[in-house]
């Protein structure tokens, strides 16, 4: 699921420490690195793009052949149900949906997905996040149940998504490790500790990185004004 990164309509929690057009670069730099994540454990990807005319603009993005389909519906729910449904009739399955708000997410935690599913007819895995919301979410087989009622942008997403999980009969869910999305400006400067301090964060968000790096000089003023940003070196 991924929202082509032009300024002023992605990542606009993280102004003013960013530029409209800084945030479109650094949503960009996590697109490609999710969707080279995705394809380093399966051939067939699929990217659920919006708005409706963006097409040529994220493909413009990424490189080789991926397809791509457009997100329909008026809320999240819809959109993902959508895309699972699309996805399924495409001839794929088990389905893993993940967004691009995570890039140093460790790849073992999608694998460990799709090992479950794999393995149960009516498997589901859900990978939580710590606003409340979650990273991935993945089922065997489409399960519209599981994107219904559920209150969208709250800190109970990943709590009702997994009451609906359970209400769906003969389910097997995993429940994955908890990770983070970068949303706002202490995300962002989480997103740096994790970059600076863990070298083996850096493969999985190499574009990133690179990113955070050639801007080490916003980081230092923003290490001046708030407490959580780091002091970036090197």
């Amino acid at each position: 699921m991924a929202k082509v990164p032009r300024p002023g309509t992605v990542k606009t929690r993280l102004r003013p420490l960013l530029s409209d057009t800084q945030c479109a670069e650094l949503a960009a730099c996590f697109l490609r690195d999710t969707v080279a994540k995705a394809a380093r454990l399966t051939p067939n990807v699929v990217i659920a793009y919006s708005p409706d005319d963006g097409q040529a603009e994220i493909a413009a993005l990424l490189p080789g052949q991926r397809l791509y389909i457009a997100q329909k519906g008026v809320d999240l729910g819809e959109r993902l149900q959508s895309a699972v449904a699309v996805s399924e009739t495409l001839g794929f399955g088990p389905i893993v949906v993940v967004g691009t708000d995570s890039p140093t997410l460790p790849d073992e935690y999608i694998h460990a997905a799709f090992k479950h599913l794999a393995v149960n007819e009516k498997g589901i895995a859900v990978g939580p996040a710590d606003d409340g919301g979650y990273y991935l979410i993945g089922m065997s087989r489409a399960e519209s149940e599981l994107f219904r009622g559920i209150e969208w942008s709250s800190q109970r997403v990943f709590e009702q998504t997994m009451a609906n999980a359970r209400n769906i009969p003969e389910s097997r869910i995993i429940e994955l490790s908890r990770w983070y999305d970068v949303d706002t400006a202490d995300d962002l400067a989480r997103l740096c500790i994790e970059l600076e301090a863990d070298e083996n964060a850096r493969p999985r968000a190499p574009e990133t990185f690179r990113w955070i790096a050639a801007h080490r000089e916003l980081f230092a003023l923003a290490a001046g004004a708030m407490e959580s940003f780091p002091r970036l070196t090197g």
